[in-house]
């Protein structure tokens, strides 16, 4: 999978989950939501997937590559960083999420990091929240936290 999104990006056509500014509108949404959020609460080093701000790092994956969509420090006396990932319903089945989510959830623990999600409170479908947590729990991936705005 490296070798072909190398050869995309080779052929002028960029990776989506590395890309440092998101294009998918209802993601930046929620997500400018989230910058706004730990901002106020007075966390450090807030870095988004959005237009103005600095994008997180790279994690280098062994399948892939993924850029976390938001990373900050919380303003505890540890500076326990934080990755956050924005989901919304047409995108929570996505079989590539499986490698994506695994890799956040790799990397949090290898920086002793709380993994958080970010998912709409309703939409047309209903919540996902349940979905997600059940998808997540299939996966043994185990969030800090699970957003609903």
């Amino acid at each position: 999978m490296k070798v072909e999104r190398h050869q995309l990006e080779a052929e002028g056509v960029p990776a989506e989950a590395c890309e440092a500014v998101l294009r998918d509108g209802p993601r930046r949404r929620v997500l400018w939501l989230m910058v706004e959020y730990f901002q106020t609460v007075g966390c450090s080093d807030v870095k988004a997937r959005l237009p103005g701000h600095t994008a997180p790092s790279v994690l280098n994956g062994t399948l892939e590559d993924h850029r976390p969509d938001l990373t900050c420090r919380q303003g505890d006396s540890a500076r326990t960083p934080v990755l956050l990932e924005v989901v919304l319903p047409e995108t929570l089945e996505d079989p590539g999420n499986e490698n994506r989510w695994s890799l956040l959830a790799s990397a949090a623990r290898l920086y002793s990091a709380e993994l958080h999600f970010v998912v709409p409170r309703w939409t047309e479908r209903g919540s996902i929240d349940r979905r997600l947590r059940r998808r997540l729990s299939d996966m043994d991936v185990r969030p800090g936290r699970i957003w609903q705005v």
